[in-house]
């Protein structure tokens, strides 16, 4: 097995891990700038994470509300135990994708389609996300196909997922092959999107 932490210093990891960052940069200013504060989410008193800052409150709509930022984490592989219960390696920029921040999930806009980007909340959300994965990952390797890894989900049926081998990003039905390449990379499809929700 290649050596985790060459691969993980590799100039294409740091490269993703840089477009990584800016894409958070990116969206806290543009939320500040639009709203002159961070990201707000519903507050729930049972789904704490380190991400939430001060108290919560009432939002316009009468929920409870908490304003949030996305947490920088100390870099670590969470997803050793999807590895280990597949019997592969998984691509460093997917483990990045999942494991570099806590974040709630961010909507984007990509080629005029919404897209819910899904990223990593606590550590129940980790857990939660490894099980669904390991059901998509059988999946994929039942029906002999190409072994993919979800990142987002659509207002339709179709996901978008990054093939483990190839890094691609595609377009996909759970449960069927690929059927659109939208990037050849994570890095490229990150700076395509645009912060945001279309409304239907």
């Amino acid at each position: 097995m290649p050596d985790i932490k060459k691969i993980n210093s590799s100039p294409e990891v740091n490269k993703f891990n840089n477009c990584l960052d800016n894409f958070f940069k990116r969206f806290i200013n543009t939320i500040n700038a639009q709203t002159g504060n961070n990201p707000v989410t519903r507050h729930e008193s049972d789904w704490p994470s380190t991400c939430q800052q001060g108290d919560a409150f009432l939002s316009e709509q009468m929920i409870d509300s908490i304003y949030w930022q996305p947490i920088q984490r100390e870099q670590n592989n969470d997803l050793s135990g999807l590895e280990k219960a597949l019997d592969i390696e998984i691509r460093p920029d997917i483990q990045s994708f999942f494991c570099r921040y806590w974040s709630e999930q961010i909507e984007t806009i990509f080629q005029q389609g919404n897209l819910t980007l899904l990223f990593v909340w606590n550590k129940a959300d980790m857990d939660r996300l490894i099980e669904n994965q390991i059901g998509h990952a059988l999946g994929k390797l039942r029906n002999k196909q190409t072994l993919t890894f979800f990142i987002a989900c659509t207002d339709s049926d179709y996901i978008i997922s990054v093939e483990n081998d190839s890094g691609q990003v595609v377009l996909e039905r759970p449960g069927y092959p690929a059927e659109r390449i939208l990037a050849p990379d994570l890095t490229q499809f990150l700076n395509e999107l645009e912060y945001g929700k279309l409304s239907s």
